[in-house]
């Protein structure tokens, strides 16, 4: 697994959302799964793969527009800042393609391998990883962990100028005259305005290698196919009744486009076969072995039998398992579970923070442990084999 990590970073390097280097990717393992797969296919979709993080300084420019018309144009104010929060809640916050249409569309291509059991097939287990890299975040880069204030700040700006611009244009209508609250707002919407302006330093186009997420997620993905192939060929176990899906998905870094267009596409299938989504995404410290049991931005609240098997597969080898909500972010098993399929993501990776490799230049194999690929995979395992018991 580490040495088609280390092959991938080192032969193909970073892969931006829908780029030819994604792509370089999903060939490659392509010819690395059609061995020991039933069926291997490639299937392709569009999205606007920039308009995720690209709307961001047309939103910072709105709030500036918006902090001189508060002085003469209260409900100016207000529209101009109703559109800007309207787009950051929506496309950033709630994963919504909300202004996709605004920007180029692009084409993805998400692999899937199929390996099927010993018998007919009852159910069906996803097993899956994205293929390409974020473009570098540079707050996190350069102010680490206090990026996080700094978002929280820049949203509670937001609403303080909304809720005070619109009680501004209320008074305004209403007759009455300005008081000392309403330029007590105003000044405070002067005093957010440097926070507002670094988001537009908040990432550049120079995409990252992607070690930590997720080419090591796929790593393990495409170890697993290797793994129940040597069991085929040497007598070991196999799932009796359950069909295993290999998924690598494009463009989780656009805004989880590519796990939409999945479920989208298949959800039919999902429901007639019940099936179940394993997902990871974010391995490099075995250490930091977390199951992820709910994902504020999204909503997705995911499956409690798995998270509860992810912890009783951790406690058999006596590995600590934290479980945590995602706070900020989302992963691709979101768009399974707010569509009813049972999914959960699996991550060796410290969520309680910014962690320096995150979406940044320094998301290189250097930083990751073997030995947390070798555990995300028995994890992996142990749950295959649970489901396919019950």
């Amino acid at each position: 697994m580490f040495g088609l990590l280390k092959r991938v970073i080192d032969e193909i390097g970073p892969r931006p959302s829908c780029s030819d280097e994604e792509k370089r990717l999903g060939r490659l393992l392509v010819e690395e799964w059609q061995p020991f797969c039933d069926r291997v296919e490639a299937e392709t979709f569009t999205c606007s793969p920039h308009a995720f993080l690209g709307f961001i300084p047309f939103s910072v420019l709105l709030y500036f527009a918006a902090v001189v018309l508060y002085w003469f144009y209260p409900l100016a104010s207000f529209v101009l800042i109703a559109i800007g929060f309207g787009i950051v809640f929506f496309e950033l916050l709630r994963y919504r393609e909300f202004v996709d249409f605004l920007f180029p569309r692009k084409q993805g291509e998400n692999i899937m391998g199929t390996i099927r059991p010993k018998g007919e097939p009852t159910r069906r287990v996803i097993v899956s990883a994205h293929m390409d890299s974020a473009y570098e975040f540079n707050l996190i880069y350069y102010l680490k962990n206090a990026v996080i204030t700094l978002v929280e700040i820049a949203i509670l700006g937001l609403v303080i100028a909304l809720c005070g611009s619109l009680a501004k244009t209320i008074a305004y209508f209403y007759g009455f005259s300005d008081t000392t609250a309403f330029t007590a707002v105003g000044y405070a919407m002067i005093a957010f305005t440097p926070v507002m302006g670094l988001a537009l330093f908040f990432h550049t186009y120079k995409p990252v290698p992607g070690a930590m997420d997720d080419m090591a997620g796929v790593a393990v993905v495409a170890g697993l196919g290797k793994y129940l192939d040597e069991a085929r060929r040497n007598g070991g176990w196999l799932p009796e009744k359950t069909e295993v899906v290999l998924l690598a998905t494009s463009s989780e870094e656009a805004g989880l486009r590519g796990a939409k267009r999945y479920v989208s596409k298949h959800l039919q299938e999902m429901v007639t076969t019940p099936t179940y989504g394993l997902f990871l995404d974010g391995i490099y410290d075995e250490k930091y072995l977390t199951v992820s049991n709910r994902e504020l931005c999204t909503g997705a609240k995911h499956d409690p039998g798995l998270v509860k098997m992810a912890q009783d597969a951790a406690a058999s080898h006596n590995w600590p398992i934290a479980t945590k909500m995602i706070a900020l972010g989302g992963t691709d098993a979101s768009p399974f579970s707010l569509k009813g399929i049972p999914a959960v993501c699996l991550h060796c990776q410290d969520t309680s923070r910014a962690v320096p490799n995150y979406h940044t230049r320094d998301d290189t194999y250097e930083h990751i442990r073997p030995e947390s690929l070798s555990v995300s995979l028995q994890l992996v395992l142990d749950m295959l084999k649970q489901i396919d018991s019950k």
